[in-house]
Parts: C-alpha cells; sequence; structure tokens
C-alpha cells in the first residue's frame, strides 16, 4: 500500500490523489470482535473498507461484504487497483452480498427474526470459513444492513441486529465493522440511540475528520474545541427550551384569552339570535293582530256604522218628499245633507274594503287584486295592468292574505315613491310555488326612500313571508322597481 497516495473515486473513475496519514485504521482494532466507523463521505468509507478487506484476503482469511450496490461496486474497484483479482470471487473466499436483499431474507413484520438471522448469516459465515481452507481462521465482516434500517426510520430494529451479531459471535469466528453516515444522528432526540449504538460495539472509530489528524496534541485541541461547542450548544438548547416554554405559556394564556372571548362572544350572538327570534315572533304575532284588526273593524264599519248611515240616507230621503211645500233653504240643506251621507257612505264602505277586501274571503285572492287593482287606479289615476290566469285556484287562508298585503304594501310605493304613471301585478303558479310580482317605471327607490320603505311595511311582508317558508325580493334602479314574493302551495 502506498503511504501518501492512493487510488480515489470520482463519477466512477479512479483518480490519484493524496489520501489521510490515518489508513488502516479498522486494521488496528482488528482483536475487536464488533467495531464501527461513522463517516461523513463515502470515499473515506471505501478507502477503510478496501484496506480492511485486502488486509484480510492477503492474510487467507475470508471477507463478506453486505453493503449497497453502490459501495459494492465502488469497493471492487479498488480491489483491483490493490491487485486483488476476481479469482478470490470464484475461490468464495470474498463474498460481496446486497444489504438490502440478505436483509429480507430474515426480517419478519419490519424486526430481525433471531433463528431466520443465525439461519441464513450464520451460513454464510461457515460458506466463506470454509472457502478459506476450513483453517480456523478469523473471517472480515462488513455489514450495513443496520445504515438502511436505520435510514428507514427502524432504529429499534438496527440496535436489535446489532445484538444478533454480537450473539452469533459466540458461536462462529468473525471480526466485524459496521458503518453508519453521521447525517444520521443530526437531530437532538438521537442522542439517545447514538449511544445505544455505541454501546453494541466493542470499538468505536470517529468521522474521517477527527482521524485524520495527524498528532496527538492536535487532536486534544480538536477535541478541546468539541466540548466548548458541545458546552455553547447545551447552552443554546437550554435557552431555546426556556423561550419555548415561555412561548407555550404565552400561546396558553393568549388561548384561554380566545377562548374566553369566543365564550363571550357565543353568549353574545346567542342572545341577538333569541332577541331576533322574539322580534320575529313579535313581529308575526303583531301581523296576525293586524290582520284581525283590520278584519273586525272592517267587519263593523261594514256590518254596524254603513248599515246606520244607510237607514240616515233613506230617512233624510224620506223626509225629503214628505213636504213638498217646504221652504226652498231647508229643502236644499236637506238635499246636501243627503248627498253627504252618501259619500259619506261611499267612503266607509271603501275604507271597509281596503282594510280587508270581503272579496278575498269569499272569492279568493285572484278576485282580490282585481278588485285592489280597479279600485287603486281610480283613486289614485295610476294605470295598473293586471296578468292572472284563469285557472290560479284558491290557497290557504294565511297565504292569500300575506300575497294580498304584498300586493298593498308595492303599489302604496308605487304612489308615493316612484313617480310611475302605470304598474303592473303578475300571479303566477308553478312547480309548487305561488308567485305575485309588482312592477313600476318609475326612478327606482333612493336610500331615503328605501329607508322609509325598508320599515314595518317591507320588514312586515318579509317576516310574513318566511313565516310561512316563503322569500320576499326586491330589485330597484333608475328603470324602475321590482318586488317579487314567492310562496309554496303546499
Amino acid at each position: 500500500m502506498e503511504s501518501s497516495q492512493g487510488s480515489h473515486l470520482r463519477g466512477g473513475e479512479f483518480l490519484r490523489t493524496p489520501v489521510a496519514l490515518n489508513k488502516g485504521l479498522w486494521s488496528r482494532h482488528s482483536g475487536h470482535e464488533h467495531g464501527v466507523q461513522f463517516y461523513s463521505q463515502d470515499q473515506f468509507l471505501i478507502e477503510e473498507l478496501s484496506e480492511y478487506v485486502g488486509n484480510a484476503l492477503r492474510a487467507g482469511d475470508a471477507a463478506i461484504v453486505v453493503a449497497t450496490e453502490q459501495h459494492r461496486n465502488n469497493l471492487l474497484q479498488w480491489l483491483s487497483v490493490q491487485g486483488l483479482d476476481a479469482a478470490l470471487l470464484e475461490q468464495g473466499r470474498f463474498l460481496a452480498i446486497d444489504a438490502a436483499q440478505l436483509l429480507s431474507t430474515f426480517m419478519a413484520e419490519g424486526w430481525p427474526n433471531e433463528d431466520r438471522f443465525n439461519e441464513v448469516v450464520g451460513g454464510t459465515i461457515a460458506k466463506a470459513t470454509a472457502a478459506a481452507g476450513g483453517q480456523p481462521r478469523r473471517v472480515a465482516i462488513f455489514g450495513e444492513m443496520v445504515a438502511l434500517l436505520w435510514a428507514d426510520g427502524k432504529a429499534e430494529a438496527a440496535i436489535r441486529l446489532e445484538q444478533l451479531w454480537n450473539a452469533l459471535a459466540r458461536t462462529h469466528s468473525f471480526s466485524l465493522f459496521c458503518a453508519y453516515p453521521m447525517s444520521s444522528f443530526k437531530r437532538e432526540e438521537d442522542a439517545g440511540l447514538f449511544l445505544q449504538v455505541c454501546e453494541e460495539h466493542s470499538a468505536v472509530i470517529p468521522t474521517e475528520g477527527y482521524m485524520g489528524l495527524g498528532t496527538e496534541d492536535q487532536r486534544l485541541r480538536t477535541v478541546t474545541q468539541l466540548q466548548q461547542k458541545a458546552k455553547a450548544l447545551e447552552t443554546e438548547v437550554a435557552e431555546h427550551k426556556r423561550l419555548q416554554q415561555e412561548l407555550e405559556l404565552h400561546v396558553q394564556a393568549r388561548t384561554a384569552e380566545l377562548q374566553n372571548r369566543n365564550v363571550q362572544l357565543l353568549e353574545e350572538v346567542k342572545k341577538r339570535e333569541d332577541a331576533e327570534t322574539s322580534l320575529r315572533t313579535l313581529t308575526s304575532q303583531l301581523m296576525l293582530i293586524r290582520d284581525e284588526e283590520r278584519r273586525r273593524v272592517a267587519h263593523e264599519l261594514h256590518e254596524s256604522t254603513a248599515q246606520l248611515l244607510a237607514t240616515l240616507s233613506m230617512n233624510l230621503s224620506v223626509l225629503g218628499k214628505t213636504d213638498p211645500a217646504a221652504d226652498s233653504d231647508a229643502s236644499k240643506l236637506l238635499a246636501e245633507s243627503t248627498g253627504l251621507v252618501e259619500n259619506l257612505l261611499g267612503e266607509v264602505r271603501q275604507l271597509s274594503h281596503l282594510l280587508h277586501p270581503p272579496t278575498l274571503d269569499e272569492m279568493g285572492l285572484a278576485s282580490a287584486i282585481q278588485w285592489y287593482a280597479e279600485q287603486f287606479s281610480k283613486r289614485t289615476h295610476i294605470k295598473i295592468a293586471v296578468e292572472i290566469p284563469n285557472n290560479i285556484g284558491r290557497f290557504s287562508r294565511e297565504k292569500e292574505i300575506a300575497l294580498f298585503r304584498v300586493v298593498q304594501e308595492s303599489l302604496a310605493n308605487v304612489q308615493e315613491h316612484s313617480g310611475s304613471a302605470a304598474a303592473s301585478i303578475r300571479l303566477s303558479k308553478s312547480s309548487g310555488h305561488v308567485c305575485v310580482q309588482v312592477s313600476d317605471l318609475g326612478k327606482g327607490i333612493s336610500w331615503k326612500a328605501a329607508r322609509a320603505y325598508s320599515g314595518v311595511g317591507i320588514n312586515g311582508m318579509r317576516e310574513r313571508l318566511r313565516q310561512l317558508g316563503g322569500v320576499l325580493d326586491i330589485h330597484s334602479n333608475g328603470n324602475g322597481t321590482l318586488v317579487s314574493a314567492d310562496l309554496p302551495t303546499g
């Protein structure tokens, strides 16, 4: 072997480059049954492995390499450079085995099976020993199966495999070196498992960064530097833990604060929901009361007040006919009073019908809308177009009242806010729904008018429909307003 130069791999080819001064580190620990090498670069691992295997083969011993395909191929090239030819492979003194394949022969559900391990690995060692002439020689073994388990996240299984190797050494003569990349232990929580790995080995060799130091003084200086870094790291970790604890306490306090705030908000929302529910219930009750009161007042006006006025009108008419020679002024006054009573009678009847048209109960929604549109047009001189199919039918009393009030409120908006000279009413029924639409061609609902229009009237309509499972939509722009009320017929 050369002391200052050797063959190094780069991109699958060998280059002549300087090597570390401390070669053959594994051979120095050949008296140990089970050693471990930690490394940072593959090149260093292959150098040590080739030296270890080459020395064993030159001494007439057997060698078994259980490694990855890349490491096996690189090793064979190194051995070839050292003058160890392929005849050793044919003789069986050198066995190069795929680590993953051998591992699969004795793993069961992610855990090494001891009996299968002893059978497979023990048999392989016996085969290599026999190839070496059957003499009581030690077999040099290198294994990467534990590194594969570790890389796969099976640290406990890797440590168990190390223990199986130690047990096998009691019945078979061999020296074994395992290898782990130091990058496998880069986390703080790896420290405990790292110590367990070291405890399973009779020799522990640091990475090339330490072993490449030439003198004892350099090594002592490096150890001192590492101790300082370890202390600094320990202090930094302690500070990090302290800050983490403070952060956790702050997060807990903030979380508790937010939870309390959420509870308060939920309580406020619940109160608002309860208030909204109560308001809706109250609005619904007020609408029902108002409808009943309208019905009652309309009935009183029609049945009582209107009857009295009708009787008074007839009496005045009789008085005017009984004394034709009476004073002309008295006759005029009597005639004027009769006219006033008739006008008052007409207004009372109209007011009674507006409060609750009798046709709504007697003939249904379609007749009531048609009648109301005619009366509204006469009072306001706004032209009203009504579109109602002949087979519209009847609906429940509550739904007919609700839709009729939508027509009333919408036409009141046309008169008060839109400035439109015409409006239309469309009543339709389809797919289990009945819909009434009132539209105009006015200026739309301004913000100020919208606030006035969205008072009790529109809110009452919306709540009345909601109670019946329906919806109210209002669309307004500069070209007019469309009010749509939709109710299920079922």
